[in-house]
């Protein structure tokens, strides 16, 4: 049984890819496989490897790209050098998690664990580095992409927050501290440390560096390249094999040279206009029906 339920496999045409003979492609935060599907549309292959932890997420993705070998998983706990088995790894792209960098969050408490998911990208290199020195392969990743919020520059060390009030530490079931009381630090609600702001940023990017990886990073908005959302996302690109990064011209914008803008409303079949709420078979519950349908 095929990962959408079906019984039925239809092969795919033949795959040229891109990249450098005998390379793969691997995407560490899988999700459904947005970044996948945009690396297969770049490079003409599917990830050889993908990775999450959400049964759904990884379920979606099978069903959308059947070559791949998915690890349903901590990615903490995958092995690069099980999994890669002295494959050449051509490009690898990461896009950790980044609700606790995101300037939505607000004041809102930090988790350590989801800021530190980047340094997963680390791990993988030098363990791949390792497996490469003593067996005298070429496993280790040529190019290098990472994707997140672009509020990740201002990566740092956390600390507890405080009553602006009192200056005593907030615990994360919002009660307050007593005087005096040390709170441990899994109960506390942390926050950036202002003080120490992109600390960990710049450490990422010398670690990077210091094994062998150009570094470049970007701000790239999406509705520059055709889609129909401003989003914003930092890109960082790294590459070990001595060649020029080079970054995708807009191709879409206000200016005469470029293609006209897409909105949200191009992607939208104006000619279905559904169905209303206030006239289902099944009627809504009290609270929604409540609801002026003009609010």
């Amino acid at each position: 049984v095929m990962a959408d339920g079906s019984l039925r496999f239809n092969f795919p045409l033949p795959q040229l890819s891109k990249l450098r003979p005998g390379e793969i492609v691997v995407d560490l935060f899988a999700g459904g496989g947005g970044a996948s599907e945009g690396l297969k549309q770049a490079l003409g292959i599917d990830p050889a490897l993908a990775y999450n932890h959400d049964e759904q997420a990884i379920g979606m993705h099978a069903a959308n790209h059947p070559l791949t070998q998915h690890h349903r998983e901590d990615i903490w706990h995958a092995d690069p050098r099980v999994d890669v088995a002295g494959r050449k790894v051509g490009w690898f792209h990461a896009s950790p998690d980044c609700t606790h960098f995101s300037q939505a969050k607000g004041g809102q408490p930090r988790s350590r664990k989801t800021r530190a998911l980047s340094w997963v990208v680390l791990k993988w290199v030098g363990q791949l580095l390792e497996a490469d020195k003593r067996t005298g392969g070429n496993t280790v990743p040529r190019i290098i992409s990472m994707e997140n919020v672009w509020q990740i520059l201002t990566w740092g060390p956390l600390v507890a927050k405080r009553c602006k009030a009192t200056g005593r530490v907030l615990r994360m079931d919002g009660s307050l501290a007593e005087p005096g009381e040390r709170v441990p630090v899994e109960n506390q609600q942390l926050i950036p440390d202002k003080r120490h702001s992109g600390r960990t940023w710049r450490q990422f990017v010398h670690a990077l560096e210091s094994l062998g990886y150009a570094v470049e990073w970007r701000k790239l908005v999406a509705s520059d390249y055709g889609a129909g959302t401003s989003r914003e996302r930092l890109f960082l690109l790294a590459r070990r094999d001595g060649l020029p990064i080079q970054w995708p011209s807009p191709t879409h914008g206000k200016a005469s040279s470029l293609k006209k803008l897409v909105t949200a409303a191009d992607s939208i079949d104006f000619s279905d206009m559904g169905r209303s709420i206030f006239d289902r078979p099944r009627p809504l519950a009290d609270a929604p029906c409540a609801v002026s349908p003009r609010a």
